[in-house]
């Protein structure tokens, strides 16, 4: 057993030498080992002050897309997955093979079909057409077979009490069982926030630069002016956009790791 750990911390410990190897490159020609110098927030106040409000803009726009993303997948999501945990018919193993496809064909093969629809509807460049393709795509699918896994685990008989007592169906499942899917719904919240978050291509389709900037879209933006790449800048951007998901994480790691093992025993 303490063998195994020193080597897994072994391997840990390379592959952080590796990732943070290009970090250090900077500086390691003119001194081998010293630290970057000279230490300044410069990058940090240039990007935060771009007369463009790149920064806050993507921030903003990230935010909204995130929040609005994840409340409705959540709600859709939790139902499916307790009428698929609740009924074994055909008509539920249906419903799982179809959102395993959504699970196993990427967004970008239906990219096209998708767009040609939109812009048939006049959805391209609106919040609308990223909120449809968030929610009926993929992440849908995760989420689904993370709820059923997890309420699979969850005693029948707590549903039969609460009926018993009086409530309906509805009162049964937001007031009493979903409470108890908090582990299952912080995994669902941080992944689904993390992908939306950090999502590119279909910000970049769909809304394009004129119509709306992700944070993703503002680094890639600042990153084409002028046909120069200004390095601080662009790190400084880049750090500033994973501060919130890095906060969100730590946040809530505890219920993340427990949803994801919870539904790994049963069904």
């Amino acid at each position: 057993m303490n063998t195994n750990r020193i080597i897994s911390q072994l391997v840990l410990i390379l592959v952080t030498v590796v990732f943070g190897l290009p970090l250090y490159m900077a500086q390691i020609l003119a001194d081998p080992l010293g630290f970057p110098a000279p230490f300044t927030l410069e990058n940090l106040a240039n990007a935060l002050g771009r007369p463009d409000h790149l920064i806050a803009r993507g921030l903003l726009t990230s935010t909204i897309l995130v929040v609005a993303s994840v409340f409705f997948i959540v709600i859709f999501s939790s139902a499916i997955g307790y009428y698929i945990a609740r009924h074994n018919t055909r008509f539920t193993k249906g419903l799982q093979l179809l959102f395993l496809a959504g699970l196993m064909i990427p967004s970008q093969i239906y990219l096209i079909p998708i767009v040609q629809i939109f812009r048939k509807f006049h959805l391209i460049g609106s919040f609308s057409s990223m909120l449809v393709v968030f929610i009926g795509g993929g992440l849908l699918s995760f989420a689904v077979f993370v709820y059923s896994g997890f309420i699979k685990n969850v005693p029948a008989e707590v549903e039969e009490a609460a009926l018993i007592d009086g409530a309906n169906k509805f009162q049964m499942f937001w007031i009493i069982l979903f409470p108890l899917l908090r582990p299952a719904t912080a995994a669902v919240v941080i992944f689904l926030s993390l992908w939306i978050w950090n999502e590119f291509l279909l910000p970049l389709i769909l809304l394009g630069p004129g119509k709306g900037v992700t944070i993703t879209l503002g680094v890639y933006m600042s990153l084409g002016q002028l046909y120069t790449i200004n390095y601080g800048q662009m790190f400084a951007m880049m750090m500033i956009a994973s501060l919130p998901m890095l906060a969100f994480f730590f946040a809530f790691q505890k219920e993340f790791i427990a949803g994801l093992t919870s539904g790994a025993l049963k069904g």
